[in-house]
């Protein structure tokens, strides 16, 4: 299922447990450094997709970090840094603090012009927005289960294009990581999948029942639909944020996700009466951060807007 909402095979799909462990394990396949070798990345990036790439340097990688222009970072800007000794370009295709949607087929040109590899954090994206890794140009995308696609901590995903397979190697291979796992409890052969499962991480028994559960829900009603519906509630939620005179100001068309952002003069009083009314949100980079997904209902949107709107 995780495949399909991406775009992929699944013979592309390995199993890990959080989105540092699959930048963890795309680090650790890049060689030493040759001189002017570097890595490029955005400094408002999530750690998770940030630090991995920083210790890099200590392998000899200048790691050049884009400055934001506002709330995103866009293309340009990554062409601007980017240059023949770059290896590696890493990204958010939704910015958790901001909502920013990136523009992942630009940035993919800018990595090819460079012979870098395209690895893409897709935590606040994937099952939110659509993507397409075959469409998007992407080299490697990881994610977490437990935002959009509604899993639990402990599972995730990691997408290797399938023309790089032979080039990356296992960091923690466990059982999971054979050719046939059932088969390969003990030594002293080592015979590893020839597919991206040679990259899974010992799985996580009790969320994995929770992600069959939570992934259960995107088959059932269609990828399309549910994708269909985030859109037209993030539109109803900056439309009612309008109407009330807020200050939020949304992103252009293709730069707009189900994240959306919102600039308030006292977010402690927001975050009060959210509490009163039962509403769960979030505090980001001085901002009240609001993300949508289809379970929500119009009128829960109303009231999220009708809420900020009072001061």
């Amino acid at each position: 299922m995780f495949a399909e909402i991406i775009g992929a095979t699944v013979e592309e799909i390995a199993i890990v447990p959080a989105v540092s462990t699959a930048a963890g394990i795309v680090a650790a396949n890049l060689p030493s450094a040759q001189q002017g070798e570097n890595i490029v990345v955005a400094g408002n990036e999530f750690t998770s997709n940030y630090f991995p790439w920083l210790l890099l340097r200590e392998r000899g990688y200048e790691v050049r970090v884009v400055a934001p222009a506002g709330d995103g970072v866009l293309a340009a800007e990554f062409g601007q840094t980017a240059d023949g000794g770059t290896r590696l370009i890493a990204v958010s295709a939704v910015h958790s603090a901001t909502g920013y949607r990136a523009d992942l087929p630009a940035l993919s040109r800018v990595a090819s012009r460079s012979g870098a590899w395209f690895f893409v954090d897709a935590c606040q994206a994937a099952g939110a927005v659509p993507l397409d890794v075959v469409r998007d140009g992407v080299d490697f995308l990881a994610t977490a289960s437990h935002k959009f696609l509604l899993g639990s901590r402990g599972m995730g995903y990691l997408y290797v294009r399938r023309g790089l397979l032979d080039r990356l190697q296992p960091l923690v291979p466990g059982w999971k990581a054979a050719r046939n796992p059932a088969e390969s409890f003990y030594g002293p052969g080592m015979d590893l999948s020839p597919t991206a499962s040679k990259l899974d991480a010992s799985l996580a028994w009790f969320p994995a029942l929770a992600e069959e559960a939570g992934l259960g829900i995107f088959g059932r009603f269609g990828i399309t639909a549910l994708l269909d519906r985030n859109a037209m509630l993030a539109r109803r939620l900056e439309e009612a944020l309008t109407a009330q005179g807020s200050a939020f100001r949304p992103f252009t068309e293709g730069h707009r996700s189900t994240i959306v952002s919102v600039p308030v003069t006292d977010t402690e009083a927001v975050v009060a009466r959210f509490r009163q009314a039962n509403v769960v949100a979030s505090v980001r980079a001085g901002r009240i951060r609001l993300a949508v997904h289809f379970y929500n209902l119009e009128e829960e949107i109303d009231l999220v807007a009708e809420l900020i709107g009072r001061g």
